[in-house]
């Protein structure tokens, strides 16, 4: 059964919008970019709500939760792990060559 997530301002069912990875850390006067290097990458799945705009954050993997039946044969980017259907050039999150073409 798929889950469907309500925007909590007007109501309207959330869209998936992608997967990315934020940035961690913060930049700072004496050490620069170190902090952002040592600190990492958070795995969000973005939904956005068609109605009002609304953008909530879920754990990366959320996303791939949400999809239970698979129309089409689809393929697992190594790079992000968004699954997409096998004959797109690309993963349409990251951009990552799709290696069966």
């Amino acid at each position: 059964m798929e889950k469907t997530m309500k925007c909590l301002r007007c109501g309207q069912t959330l869209k998936f919008l992608r997967r990315e990875n934020l940035q961690l850390g913060k930049t700072g006067w004496i050490t620069g970019d170190w902090g952002n290097l040592v600190a990492g990458a958070l795995d969000v799945a973005i939904l956005q709500c068609p109605g009002c705009g609304k953008l909530e954050f879920f754990r990366g993997d959320f996303a791939l939760e949400e999809r239970t039946e698979e129309p089409l044969a689809q393929v697992t980017c190594p790079q992000c792990g968004v699954r997409y259907d096998f004959d797109y050039p690309k993963c349409p999150v990251c951009g990552t060559k799709n290696t069966i073409f």
